[in-house]
């Protein structure tokens, strides 16, 4: 075999019995072309094969969120050999498919474990590794904010995490709980006592255990007004922990949330004789 490099000059070796070879490489630049023929004990010489120069090493592979026991999956250079390295040393490897993604078993990781990829590609340049940290902490059971019948549902949960809300007749809602861990869903229309259920999915893959809410669907029971003078505080009583609205003559208004035995009082804002006052 005479292998041609792009200066001109040669290197010749004999190929082993199994057809196999292998001549020194003079320091090759990426993109130089390599030429090599093959000439038999006859003198009978093959058409050339050319091979491109590949010497640059593949971007650092990327490794998704990884948990405690689901496969550890990611991207990298497509047919690149994926080397992943376990904290324990040990290590999986697996080639990257044409869209470049690749998975290999979990080995049953701990929270906290740091997790290690490399790519070579057939050239066999190495790229710099990639690392990861397990999370193997399922988040904390998502809130819920009281529900009726008509308004979008709310709440809070990890934020990042992918919320999925359970209606009672098994259809589901998801969102992203945002970066303060805000979340909403629309309300599909939902009865008085339904249950609502939510559960919250890290990037990792753990999920929360659910939460629930039961929807009141109810209005609250006209609120009772104590008689009102000219000064004196406005008093009266509604369903324990709604939230009274007091309607002044002049449109102007006060809120509060009735106690646990449902009194309320808001100031008087010096009322005259006759003015009606609403809750």
């Amino acid at each position: 075999v005479t292998v041609t490099f792009p200066d001109g000059t040669t290197a010749t070796v004999v190929a082993g019995t199994d057809g196999s070879w292998t001549v020194p490489n003079p320091g090759l630049n990426d993109g130089d072309e390599v030429k090599a023929t093959a000439t038999d004990p006859a003198g009978n010489t093959s058409p050339p094969a050319t091979e491109i120069v590949d010497a640059i090493a593949p971007a650092a592979p990327e490794i998704d969120p990884i948990n405690g026991t689901d496969p550890i999956t990611g991207t990298a250079e497509p047919g690149s050999t994926v080397t992943v390295t376990f904290p324990d040393g040990t290590t999986a490897t697996v080639v990257a498919g044409t869209d470049g993604s690749w998975t290999v078993p979990n080995p049953g990781l701990n929270d906290g474990d740091e997790v290690k990829a490399t790519a070579t590609d057939p050239a066999g340049n190495t790229s710099p590794p990639a690392t990861e940290i397990v999370d193997a902490i399922a988040p904390a059971v998502p809130e819920i904010d009281p529900i009726n019948g008509t308004d979008p549902i709310t709440g809070t949960a990890e934020p990042g995490s992918t919320v999925t809300v359970t209606f009672p007749d098994g259809t589901t809602a998801t969102v992203v709980a945002g970066t303060d861990g805000s979340w909403t869903v629309p309300n599909p229309g939902l009865n008085d006592g339904d249950e609502v259920k939510a559960t919250a999915t890290d990037p990792a893959g753990n999920t929360s255990p659910p939460a629930t809410e039961i929807v009141d669907a109810i209005a609250p029971a006209v609120p009772e007004i104590d008689p009102i003078n000219g000064t004196d505080p406005i008093t009266g009583t509604a369903e324990p922990g709604s939230t009274v609205t007091v309607t002044f003559p002049d449109g102007t208004t006060a809120t509060v949330v009735a106690g646990t035995d449902g009194s309320w009082t808001v100031p008087n804002p010096g009322l005259e004789d006759g003015d009606e006052v609403k809750a």
